[in-house]
């Protein structure tokens, strides 16, 4: 079960995604609370959401009853005509799970530049599968072609000098999207201590903007 999620902002000129928060439940209530470092996203444009005006952290979150409306927005009302086709469509196996649909859809909205992922620790051993959009696809000359179902693979990329930390998604030697860098440190970890992964093209998700994502599911398989 998915019990915490990172709440990331998109800087609208270059698009640099960057965590700015983090949602979480647990008995019974809803958190949220804002990084501790605002300063980069806030000189990128980033200005607090409306809903949680004050910087609050990790040790003094917001707490709710019900999960904030910003949040509930994202959640498409069951009683729509094609919530059952969504839902399929984003790989959501619990429709009544909140965290889980917005995991998965990643709550993206025209109106405003927030996504929401899962969050995982840095020392995760990956014995549940996680799953990402691939990130970077569309500023790579000749991207490797991808398509639902493909094998990819994951490697590093020391020599990148935007981000020497990246980690580059595979696809038969050729270059064809990167991990989000909310996961470059635990999924280029386990790349650097030669944990054996397995990767998969799982799904295309169709965003807001009419751009897809394909979304890739990785495993570790020593497990």
């Amino acid at each position: 079960m998915i019990d915490q999620l990172l709440v990331i902002w998109g800087e609208p000129a270059a698009g640099n995604r960057q965590v700015i928060g983090h949602l979480a439940r647990s008995a019974g209530e809803f958190r949220f609370w804002y990084e501790d470092d605002l300063a980069k996203a806030q000189a990128r444009g980033f200005q607090m959401l409306p809903e949680f005006p004050v910087h609050r952290r990790a040790d003094d979150p917001y707490i709710g009853r019900y999960l904030f409306a910003l949040f509930a927005e994202r959640i498409p009302a069951p009683t729509r005509r094609d919530s059952a086709e969504m839902m399929t469509a984003w790989g959501v196996d619990h429709p009544d799970d909140q965290f889980e649909v917005l995991a998965r859809s990643g709550g993206i909205r025209a109106t405003d530049r927030l996504e929401l992922a899962e969050y995982r620790a840095v020392d995760d051993d990956l014995s549940r599968p996680l799953e990402f959009r691939i990130a970077g696809r569309r500023h790579i000359t000749d991207a490797a072609p991808l398509a639902v179902e493909d094998a990819v693979s994951l490697r590093r990329e020391p020599d990148n000098t935007a981000d020497p930390a990246a980690v580059i998604v595979d696809r038969m030697g050729r270059k064809a999207g990167y991990v989000p860098r909310q996961y470059t440190q635990l999924l280029g970890g386990l790349v650097e201590r030669g944990v054996p992964l397995q990767g998969k093209v799982v799904r295309e998700l169709l965003l807001p903007d009419d751009v897809g994502k394909l979304v890739v599911r990785i495993v570790s398989s020593r497990l």
